[in-house]
């Protein structure tokens, strides 16, 4: 296994619960991209992120990854809900205590159901220029795919949240993680909270499901994602999720021979890219827009 080292700061973000974020990367800077991991994931838990600091140092930006309540085994006693209502947290205090003015979010597996769910009903999400989201698979797919209890479980689930016991912890043998009946439920069945990225979900419910996202995003997806099941037709999934998040969307990108956690050195340096040009190209969008207003503004006769 390769050393994943950092160096930077570590700091408090929410008193109440002693959350922290790590940041590396420019000291001081009011630029950032903050970085959402996915389940069972905490700090430093991708390949690509001592590479992604390195370029974003670059751009004068710093990386902040979050640590939620869901991370690490939480995610079973958690809720995309409950990690809105953190990030709010977090993106309150990145602005008033700590000046930042341009901010983007990256979302790593489940870390993109955050992010749809931040974009959609975040109280602070208009301070976020724009998403990347990487690997965005569905955990629905992957779970019939391959859990040999799958349906025994689920229909345990849906019996347990029938009876108002939702919030209630399943049998241990269930995950590797704690998970309430709630959870289970909202990543393994159709129409779940979780359920955004299944490759049968209706294009008309995708729609719905992005549709209230104005935030510029491109999805970053894996030619050999060993999460997404071998009957999935990818091309045209790519294509589905692309076109249902209408003029949010900004594209997708497949890298051909990266896997889920982008693991190989070729595969970074392109996600890095990517994520590079995708700033640079907001920045400009936003400049331009900005010079726009000014002109408007010193054009109005009074």
């Amino acid at each position: 296994m390769t050393m994943i080292s950092l160096q930077g700061t570590l700091t408090v973000y929410n008193p109440q619960t002693r959350l922290t974020y790590f940041e590396s990367g420019p000291e001081n800077s009011t630029s950032s991209v903050v970085f959402i991991a996915g389940l069972l994931d905490g700090y430093n838990a991708l390949p690509y992120l001592p590479m992604l600091s390195q370029v974003l140092a670059n751009l004068g930006f710093s990386l902040i990854q979050v640590m939620l309540s869901s991370s690490h085994l939480g995610y079973g006693i958690s809720s995309l809900q409950d990690d809105v209502k953190e990030l709010d947290v977090l993106f309150k205090f990145l602005r008033e205590e700590r000046g930042k003015s341009r901010l983007f979010l990256v979302g790593h597996s489940t870390g993109c159901q955050d992010a749809i769910s931040y974009a959609t009903y975040g109280l602070h999400r208009s301070v976020i220029l724009g998403m990347i989201l990487q690997g965005p698979v569905s955990d629905r797919e992957f779970m019939q795919d391959s859990m040999e209890m799958y349906g025994k479980y689920l229909r345990l689930a849906q019996r347990m949240i029938n009876d108002g016991k939702g919030q209630e912890l399943m049998v241990r043998e269930v995950d590797v993680a704690p998970v309430t009946a709630y959870r289970f439920n909202s990543l393994a069945s159709a129409g779940g909270d979780d359920d955004m990225f299944s490759s049968d979900i209706p294009f008309e419910k995708m729609q719905i499901i992005f549709g209230q996202v104005k935030i510029p995003l491109i999805m970053v997806h894996s030619g050999k994602d060993e999460y997404i099941p071998a009957h999935v037709d990818k091309q045209r999934l790519v294509a589905q999720l692309s076109a249902a998040c209408g003029q949010a969307s900004m594209g997708a990108v497949v890298l051909p021979d990266a896997n889920h956690a982008i693991s190989d050195q070729a595969s970074q340096i392109k996600f890095c890219e990517v994520v590079i040009q995708f700033i640079q190209q907001i920045l400009e969008q936003t400049e331009r827009h900005e010079l726009s207003q000014q002109q408007s503004f010193h054009g109005l006769s009074i």
